[in-house]
């Protein structure tokens, strides 16, 4: 097959991360396909005949249903899915979103009228991936990867360690999932205002204690009503946060190959008495129980709040914001905090490759499962790669010397929108069925390229827990147990940290969890874990 000028991109571009043996290279996040030729990357690639080649776009005219995983009404079209209906021939039809916790989730499956391309994190179904497989509500892929997705196939067997990752013990394939790039496995940390920290003659912190100096001088100094603000999922769950300084974090993790869980250990009993004694000074936010995102950012513009936790993207939200009306204004990232000055963080933020998030199932029920299965392998093709990361030649990038270089429609907008507000609508970045490749993305703010290299500087690898399978039967024990104990450990982190119970009430939640089932559930997540490492 003839393959187009999008296939011939310099192999140096090819990061070693990348699941795909595509000559395209640098991108980053999640991006698109490529275009209407459909010819680089879908050589090799067969119909339901062997003996017939298959290229896109595909004939037919057909339309599948389509569903993710966001929360939210149908999201606007953009020029990214013409691009995509257009080089696969495939129209989709978006019918919104239904997260796997939602009751929109469960009222969807109990109707029967299942979408042909279901996005969840079906990690996190009730029973397990093979229980919602066994159910009948999703396709076991295992034969259809063979027949109609070849680019998927291609990069699994180039990469075990993410085949491994995204199949369960006995071999089930269930998803076509959103891989992150090494570099896009760190997005997150603590973010401070250094212009106020150059004004007091303060450091960045580094340690809890220099946290707390620094907090104290910006509600005494600075008037900052709420020195640092985050929302509850900061608190030790989703990052380290100020949990990791103490050696522990709020979840399921390995320590010398054995799976922890934070909660019960002895030093987030001191994390909490920390945190307990801060807000009782007024170092953090009171409302902080309750508070959005759209409220931090206020708060962080508007000189309420002085640092917060936040993804990366923030601090270029912040400095844009806040230099408007204060151009000496400056948001930077701190590094994760430790209790001795010197050390290395134990925890920070860090996904794994695959972390569940955004894989997108077939129906069992699907009308159409060449067409759904063509259209999800696209991403994981060449020119889909491309697409997904750069976006449209001739619009948001052109070749030159063979690579990708961002229009003046990324790089200057004309409406003034940021280079990421731009690709949000050419291209996937992230949070799509592909393999995320690095994209390089040009930015006014330096603040915000370097915020990766000072995020990923922690032990985090050494305790991050992969995407184990329990079966299904252990799945539903699990859920029966961790339902009552999740609930436990935020209603006990938020009275003790609010003040309305002293921190010995903490050795009573520990009881509460032990007899909720605690340590029957490490014993199956220690178990799954084992199964992992033996895949």
């Amino acid at each position: 097959m003839k393959r187009t000028k999008r296939s011939k991109l310099s192999v140096a571009l090819l990061l070693s991360m990348t699941l795909l043996a595509t000559a395209c290279s640098n991108g980053n996040n999640e991006t698109n396909p490529s275009n209407g030729s459909g010819e680089g990357g879908a050589a090799g690639e067969t119909s339901s005949n062997a003996n017939t080649p298959f290229s896109y776009p595909m004939p037919g005219n057909i339309e599948l249903t389509f569903m993710t995983e966001a929360a939210g009404s149908v999201p606007e079209r953009m020029p990214i899915d013409d691009e995509y209906e257009k080089r696969t021939g495939i129209q989709i039809k978006n019918l919104g979103g239904a997260p796997m916790t939602d009751q929109k989730f469960s009222l969807l499956l109990a109707s029967g009228d299942i979408p042909d391309i279901f996005m969840n994190t079906w990690l996190q179904y009730p029973g397990g991936p093979e229980k919602a497989v066994e159910q009948g509500y999703i396709l076991k892929l295992n034969d259809y990867i063979d027949k109609y997705a070849p680019n998927l196939k291609k990069a699994l067997e180039e990469n075990p360690e993410i085949d491994k990752m995204i199949k369960t013990d006995d071999g089930t394939y269930y998803a076509f999932p959103f891989i992150r790039s090494e570099a896009g496995r760190v997005y997150g940390g603590p973010i401070i205002r250094k212009d106020w920290l150059d004004e007091l003659g303060l450091p960045i912190p580094e340690t809890i204690d220099e946290w707390h100096t620094v907090l104290k001088a910006f509600k005494e100094k600075k008037n900052a009503a709420s020195p640092v603000t985050f929302r509850t999922m900061f608190l030790g769950e989703r990052t380290g946060g100020f949990a990791g300084a103490f050696g522990v974090m709020g979840n399921f993790y390995v320590n010398d190959g054995k799976v922890t869980y934070g909660y019960l250990e002895p030093a987030y009993k001191e994390y909490l008495k920390t945190m307990s004694e801060w807000y009782k000074e007024g170092l953090i936010d009171k409302d902080f129980a309750s508070i959005d995102a759209a409220t931090v950012d206020k708060k962080m513009t508007s000189a309420v709040s002085g640092a917060t936790f936040g993804w990366q993207f923030y601090i270029e939200k912040y400095n844009a914001t806040a230099q408007t009306t204060d151009p000496k204004a400056n948001y930077v990232a701190a590094p994760y905090p430790t209790l001795t000055k010197g050390t290395k963080p134990e925890f920070g933020q860090l996904d794994n490759a695959y972390a569940g998030t955004s894989s997108a199932a077939i129906s069992a029920n699907s009308k159409n499962i060449e067409a759904a299965m063509r259209w999800l392998d696209y991403a994981y093709s060449e020119e889909g790669s491309l697409l997904n990361t750069f976006g449209i030649e001739g619009v948001t990038y052109a070749l030159q010397d063979g690579k990708p270089v961002y229009t003046d429609l990324v790089v200057k907008n004309p409406e003034g929108l940021g280079s990421d507000q731009v690709m949000q609508q050419y291209s996937h970045g992230t949070n799509f069925p592909m393999i995320q490749q690095d994209n390089n993305l040009p930015s006014k703010y330096p603040q915000t390229a370097e915020a990766i290299g000072i995020w990923k500087e922690t032990n985090h690898e050494s305790h991050l827990l992969p995407p184990v399978t329990p079966t299904a039967e252990e799945a539903d024990e699990m859920a029966s147990i961790m339902n009552d104990i999740n609930a436990l450990v935020k209603e006990a982190e938020l009275k003790i940290i609010m003040g309305t119970e002293s921190i010995e009430a903490y050795d009573k939640y520990v009881e509460q969890m032990k007899s909720l089932g605690i340590e029957r559930a490490l014993e199956i997540q220690q178990a799954a874990y084992e199964r992992y490492l033996q895949r």
